[in-house]
């Protein structure tokens, strides 16, 4: 009985735009490691690399803040089909690429291919579920553990693939990711679901529109340094491992512990919504983020690493599940713009950490790139703090000068 239900729940559209994101993400994750490998093979400076990783979360970021919104005019099903078709091109290409120079020229346009999924996905998933607060609590929980699991085996299949040679995980990412156009062409496009409130939902008590705006917000600031630390990291690490003499298969293991760490914290989350409008889940994932990397800094085995990257991903699964809830709680006409605000902002994450990475690599070593990483934290943290006093100063004056008026009439 349990596996006719686990059946019947793939089977829906939510279920089907859920096994979606893990085969997109597992394709992307495949991609972004075989990258590394080939820079690394063709010569490419540590500063080449961390390049690589910032001209594709440029092009995602600004493609980000525009697919949400054309989603909401042209159809999600029609915005997700391109991505999935300009991106298996995108891919076969770059396995042929014989210089760092040609990789940079090409690789942005991944970031573009991947901009116009992850928007369109996040808002067709809050459409296509009914049932009020708590399915679409349920449905988010699924589909972050679906495409964490996709990022975090992605790598090690990609490091096995290499040893077929260098085109492998490249074609095998391209002919994979044309499955995903099966899951999005048999999923209608609304099931007039939206994550609106069912009835038992109703009492169930909700802040006023202001405050939900300004953890949304907060959640952005602190999910752009969970990603300014992922992106750092899947530059860094890659020519560090090798470098220590460590195979590209046990690279790809390592860094999937990020991902392990975020899959732990995304199935503890996903029944669970205490978290909900407090400020301290925010800050205590940014200091477990701060304190993962400073233990990188230390690290010299590759059990230590995986432990580090671990207690990052921990962290990073509070900030994204705020960022994305709280991008999708809100009014459905523009939800398709927020959730590409969302993205944009862990993508400007994806775009400065690798750049930082590659600098700092560069000019100092390739372990300071942690130690500059948990600083940034520190700041973001601050940030966020300083940001919270002063929207809170402004929303009780602006209700004292709303009782005020109404004391006056």
């Amino acid at each position: 009985m349990t596996g006719e239900r686990a059946s019947r729940g793939l089977l829906t559209p939510a279920g089907k735009l859920i096994a979606a994101a893990f085969m997109y993400d597992l394709c992307v994750a495949m991609v972004g490691i075989a990258v590394q490998f080939l820079g690394n093979d063709l010569g490419a400076t540590p500063m080449v690399l961390g390049l690589l990783g910032t001209v594709s979360a440029f092009t995602y970021t600004v493609g980000c803040l525009f697919t949400g919104r054309l989603s909401d005019r042209a159809g999600r099903r029609r915005i997700t089909t391109a991505s999935c078709l300009i991106g298996a091109g995108v891919w076969v290409v770059l396995s042929q690429a014989r210089s760092p120079m040609q990789l940079l020229a090409i690789f942005p346009l991944s970031g573009a291919a991947v901009s116009m999924f992850w928007p369109p996905l996040q808002a067709w998933l809050s459409e296509v579920t009914v049932g009020g607060h708590k399915p679409l609590v349920r449905n988010i929980g699924a589909f972050n553990v679906s495409w964490t699991i996709g990022l975090m085996i992605g790598p090690p299949i990609a490091g096995f693939a290499w040893l077929l040679g260098a085109p492998a995980p490249f074609v095998l990412a391209a002919a994979m990711v044309l499955g995903t156009l099966v899951l999005l062409r048999t999923t209608p496009v609304c099931v007039d679901g939206g994550g609106e409130d069912a009835p038992e939902d109703a009492a169930e008590e909700r802040p006023d529109a202001e405050v939900a705006r300004q953890f949304l917000y907060l959640a952005w600031i602190a999910n752009f340094a969970s990603w300014f630390g992922r992106g750092m990291n899947g530059v860094v690490f890659p020519k560090l491992g090798l470098d220590q003499g460590l195979s590209e298969g046990t690279v790809g293991l390592v860094v999937s512990a990020l991902l392990a760490g975020q899959l732990v914290m995304f199935l503890y989350l996903r029944t669970r919504s205490g978290w909900r409008y407090k400020l301290w889940p925010m800050t205590a994932s940014l200091a477990a983020g701060m304190a993962g990397y400073v233990l990188a800094w230390f690290s010299q085995s590759p059990w230590a690493f995986a432990a580090s990257f671990a207690l990052a991903g921990i962290g990073s699964g509070v900030t994204y599940v705020a960022s994305l809830y709280y991008s999708l709680e809100g009014g459905a006409e523009s939800r398709g713009g927020r959730t590409g605000i969302h993205e944009a902002v862990l993508g400007s994450g994806l775009f400065i950490g690798p750049l930082l990475g590659g600098v700092v690599g560069d000019y100092l070593s390739l372990r300071a790139p942690y130690i500059a990483t948990a600083i940034v934290f520190a700041i973001t943290a601050a940030v966020m703090h300083i940001t919270a006093a002063r929207m809170t100063r402004n929303h009780l004056a602006a209700q004292a000068s709303a009782a005020a008026g109404m004391v006056v009439k």
